[in-house]
């Protein structure tokens, strides 16, 4: 327990040091000792697990992380190659065991939101300092991603710690430089969607003069931030946000993306496998000598697991809208972070995919905790 703390304190970011450093130097080193540190915080998070059951199938969402896992386990069996399969399926259970952790750790009250909060806090750092890294050193035209997805990820628990804009707005400020400098359009999409809902939620359901000009400020000084990114690559954004990126006719717009969803969607949709799909990660294996995947969790779930898989999303989506819809009937409204929360998610399902994805953690992250702490303020029997 003591080990996994410690893991959950400084491992976490240590793993975007590492990860990071890894891709900027080509470190194959860098690159193990990540992956060995996710393996350990894994098999913890499996003996946590075991350890801590009935504190944990009290979480509102147990139920649904079982069946998601328990299925996505038996499509295993379909996969040409099982190992592989299993690694990815490994960091599922990396973020799906993970949240049933912080439900059982905040619950028993040793590892509650403003130690995640730290944590979160440590992540946000560290990303900016390498997303500026790059920048300098010029490694930002071979690898532009950074980590504008992982602090899109981290980005719901820095809202709801904002308290409407109020606290830590520094934490504000560096996620999104960390994301406009990347240029990463799905990132500035979700990030500025997700912001504008959390504002005009809170001055819908708290409004004050004072809170309207707090965000008016930020929201002028986010648009000063973008123009100055703006003039520093006017060049590379004209190649990606030209009008040809955004025409759905065009099968190259979204860099490729809207030709591979048309033909992974015609493709199923032509076939007999519309109930369980082609198969595990069958979406890689659709042209001979190039592996990529769907870059879409709808498409690529539809595509492997047929209506299943769209199933298992839809579920989640129901799960997350009826989770925050209970809280506000506590009369505890916490509308704002969700809206938030779940459109990053749609939106990063859609065009971008994050589930087969360990940072997944940091997205849902915020779960547990509410549920814990509506529970400690309204004494009311949430689990």
């Amino acid at each position: 327990m003591k080990l996994l703390i410690f893991l959950l304190k400084f491992g976490l970011p240590l793993l975007v040091v590492t990860d990071l450093s890894s891709q900027l130097y080509s470190s194959p080193l860098l690159l193990n000792l990540s992956r060995g540190l996710r393996i350990l915080i894994l098999i913890l998070f499996i003996i946590e697990n075991f350890r801590n059951f009935n504190i944990i199938r009290k979480f509102k969402f147990f139920n649904y992380f079982l069946l998601f896992n328990f299925i996505l386990f038996l499509f295993l069996f379909t996969d040409r190659d099982f190992f592989e399969g299993f690694w990815i399926y490994s960091k599922i259970l990396f973020w799906t065991l993970g949240l049933n952790v912080l439900f059982a750790y905040a619950f028993k009250g040793i590892f509650l939101f403003e130690d995640f909060l730290n944590v979160i806090k440590r992540i946000a750092i560290a990303a900016f300092f390498f997303t500026i890294l790059f920048v300098i050193t010029g490694f930002i035209k071979d690898d532009y991603n950074i980590a504008a997805y992982l602090v899109l990820f981290i980005y719901p628990i820095i809202l709801y710690s904002t308290k409407g804009f109020n606290y830590n707005l520094f934490y504000v400020l560096i996620s999104a430089l960390a994301i406009l400098i990347t240029l990463k359009r799905g990132a500035i999409l979700a990030f500025s969607i997700a912001n504008v809902l959390y504002y005009f939620n809170t001055l819908y359901y708290d409004f004050r003069v004072k809170k309207l000009m707090r965000g008016v400020f930020i929201l002028l000084s986010l648009c000063v931030i973008g123009f100055f990114i703006y003039e520093q690559q006017k060049e590379v954004i004209g190649n990606r946000f030209s009008e040809e990126q955004f025409d759905p006719d065009n099968e190259k717009a979204g860099s490729g993306r809207v030709g591979m969803y048309t033909r992974l969607y015609e493709t199923w949709y032509e076939s007999d496998n519309w109930i369980f799909g082609f198969g595990n990660q069958e979406d890689s294996r659709r042209t001979q000598f190039r592996r990529t995947h769907a870059h879409s969790d709808i498409f690529g779930f539809l595509y492997n697991y047929g209506l299943v898989g769209i199933g298992l999303l839809i579920i989640m989506y129901i799960k997350l809208i009826f989770f925050f819809k209970n809280l506000k009937n506590l009369g505890l409204n916490h509308t704002y972070i969700g809206a938030s929360l779940i459109t990053i998610l749609i939106l990063v399902n859609f065009y971008s995919g994050l589930l087969r994805s360990t940072e997944a953690f940091y997205l849902f992250a915020i779960l547990p905790y509410l549920q814990i702490k509506k529970f400690e303020k309204t004494n009311s029997n949430y689990f």
